[in-house]
């Protein structure tokens, strides 16, 4: 009978299998924890995501170096980017950011914690290289046939 109950235990869903089944696809408090996780910005897209009651949102989602998951990236954490990065996505790129969760956070009424980024280094833009300066060739004289040509002695004629 003992070895039943062992075997009925491996059958157990662990707490790994409870969020694999019912966690999101995308980055969530639970996802992070009290972990504050420095990361870069790989890429930013534009996604069609179904809300809670059934409605269709284009939302952008961040995809975070280190991470699996994508973040949907809500408000607050837009308003934070674009007054640190500006307002081209795309440019958004390469920068550094902390991921982190505020326990404060409410949603739906209930104090639930949220996901929330901090830009921690914009992007280093290195300055273009400037030309090297080029120096073009004097133009020379033209040749015209009455011309005399230049005699030095005259300048130092005229120098004494």
């Amino acid at each position: 009978m003992s070895d039943e109950f062992l075997e009925h235990e491996l059958d157990t869903p662990t707490e790994a299998d409870l969020d694999q089944v019912y966690g999101s696809k995308f980055l969530s408090a639970n996802d992070i924890g009290t972990r504050k996780v420095r990361t870069k910005i790989l890429k930013v897209r534009k996604e069609e995501l179904r809300g809670n009651d059934g409605a269709k949102r284009v939302r952008f989602v961040l995809y975070l170096e280190g991470i699996d998951k994508g973040l949907v990236l809500n408000a607050i954490n837009k308003d934070r980017l674009v007054a640190s990065l500006g307002r081209v996505p795309a440019n958004w790129k390469g920068a550094s950011v902390g991921v982190f969760v505020d326990p404060d956070v409410v949603f739906g009424g209930k104090k639930t914690g949220g996901v929330r980024l901090r830009v921690l280094e914009p992007i280093q833009v290195k300055p273009a290289p400037k030309p090297a300066p080029t120096k073009a060739p004097a133009p020379e004289w033209p040749e015209q046939p009455d011309d005399p040509g230049f005699d030095s002695s005259d300048f130092n004629e005229a120098a004494e």
